[in-house]
């Protein structure tokens, strides 16, 4: 009797080790692959902001030509982005000779050239489709360690007039993820689909632009196309055995791996396993006990599923707050970029299906820089949230969206709308807002007025993308301001 007690115990407390054991490794796990979720559309998000601008100021300067009162302009723009965009250091406009011809980058040093840089070479000679990721260097013009994003700048004939860049800078990616906790072992790394470690929360500097390209995280990701996922291995840079969750984007050649070492992360569950164990002991050693002991191991194994239990739906409803959170934005209340981007392209791929046109509206306040420098950022973030509230009271239908595209510049979204109908809203919510005879003495007309973009298509007949659609209410809005503002523009059909 006293062997099959015995024996009952050593399984029961096996088990239980063994349960335990994995349910904490899923945890991790789990764990790491929604952290590295969540840096991935951080990342995702700093990248296409700073690449939205860039297209801005690339299609700017093929159009407008690169005379100086163009590039001008284009600065203008870039500072007022530069503002806003806090993890971009600044953009850049490169001659076809490599020299800085404008920079939004502080105390610049402009006496050097990019001739050598890869991404210089790589634009040059037109290898990059769209926007090129480089590997992060050492700025020469202000010594930090940045990582570029590059667009090619070609005249009418296509041939190379430079580079439009922006630069992130790698310190503030590290300042960012060593405010996660994840242990004196744990790493956060954002590597290129080809290997290339842009940055990593520890020892950033040293490791810069290593190729990663062997690990098994990359093999799995370029080999395989696993495209989100796990594993527990050995690092290649330091030899610590981590357990790591990885993601990649959908939009750009990158991936973020989150990881904790294996020793930190399930030391807890070590200390439990001990006790278990402790206890199994003391209930060989002293029979007479045992009932007491295993009722009081089942009341702990009830207890932990239940608290469990109870930090799976706490966690579920924070989940739930927090995709709520991330998809407006906190001054205006309208959609964020994301929730935006995500939106259009429902739309557009629903219009497509259908067959029926999609209008997309750009506003952007005019001359709100003046207005913020004469009267106070307090005064500019009610003024946007004045403009906000007009522009809900136009979005009547529910599958219209408002949202805030960046700064002092918001967005509609008209499904179904023809040009006609997108245009006359666009009119009402100039006239309204000029209304509000909010006084502006920065600004010609003396009150706050919006210029106002237009662009309308049938998604997959007369454009292929929704990046198009923005694209052509980008210019139509340019043509607003270039034409003296206060104005709506319905921009040009290229079908």
């Amino acid at each position: 009797m006293t062997s099959v007690v015995g024996l009952a115990v050593v399984l029961l407390t096996y088990l239980q080790v063994e349960w335990d054991r994995r349910e904490s490794l899923r945890q991790h796990v789990a764990d790491m692959e929604n952290l590295s979720t969540a840096l991935t559309r951080q990342a995702e998000s700093t990248i296409r902001d700073a690449h939205a601008v860039l297209l801005g100021m690339q299609r700017k300067l093929q159009v407008s030509g690169y005379a100086p009162e163009s590039l001008n302009e284009v600065l203008e723009v870039a500072r007022a982005q530069s503002s806003v965009l806090t993890d971009v250091q600044g953009f850049t406009v490169l001659s076809a000779e490599g020299r800085p011809l404008i920079t939004t980058v502080p105390n610049p040093i402009t006496t050097y050239s990019a001739q050598d840089r890869e991404y210089f070479l790589i634009q040059r000679n037109n290898q990059a489709s769209g926007l090129y990721i480089g590997p992060p260097v050492q700025s020469r013009m202000s010594g930090e360690w940045v990582i570029s994003l590059t667009l090619r700048l070609s005249d009418a004939n296509g041939e190379f007039r430079g580079v439009v860049m922006a630069t992130l800078l790698v310190q503030h990616f590290v300042d960012f993820y060593q405010t996660i906790d994840l242990g004196s072992q744990g790493v956060i790394g954002l590597v290129k689909r080809d290997g290339t470690l842009l940055v990593r929360s520890l020892e950033s500097v040293q490791n810069a632009g290593l190729n990663m390209s062997k690990s098994p995280v990359l093999r799995a990701v370029n080999e395989q196309g696993v495209t989100r996922g796990n594993m527990v291995l050995t690092a290649m840079i330091d030899g610590v055995k981590r357990i790591y969750g990885f993601d990649t984007s959908d939009e750009y050649p990158i991936l973020v791996a989150a990881s904790r070492g294996e020793e930190e992360a399930m030391a807890a569950w070590r200390d439990r396993s001990l006790q278990n164990w402790s206890l199994a002991a003391g209930v060989l050693v002293i029979l007479f006990s045992m009932g007491w002991l295993i009722g009081r191991a089942l009341g702990r194994q009830g207890r932990m599923e239940a608290r469990l239990q109870s930090m799976h739906r706490d966690l579920a409803l924070a989940n739930h707050a927090l995709e709520i959170m991330a998809g407006e934005d906190a001054l205006t209340g309208l959609a964020n970029r994301r929730r935006l981007d995500e939106t259009l392209r429902v739309a557009f791929q629903s219009a497509a299906a259908q067959g029926q046109p999609l209008s997309f509206v750009l506003l952007d306040v005019d001359y709100f820089k003046r207005f913020n420098d004469q009267y106070g950022h307090p005064a500019g973030d009610e003024v946007l949230k004045e403009v906000a509230a007009v522009l809900k009271r136009h979005a009547k239908r529910s599958a219209d969206t408002t949202a805030r595209y960046g700064g002092e510049e918001l967005a509609l979204v008209l499904p179904g709308a023809e040009s006609t109908s997108a245009m006359a809203v666009a009119e009402r919510i100039r006239a309204d807002v000029e209304a509000l005879a909010i006084v502006n003495e920065g600004s010609p007309y003396a009150r706050l007025t919006l210029s106002v973009g237009v662009a309308t298509c049938v998604p997959g007949r007369d454009m292929p993308e929704p990046a198009d659609l923005v694209a052509a209410a980008d210019v139509a809005l340019y043509v607003a301001k270039g034409e003296g503002r206060n104005r709506v523009i319905l921009g040009k059909n290229p079908a």
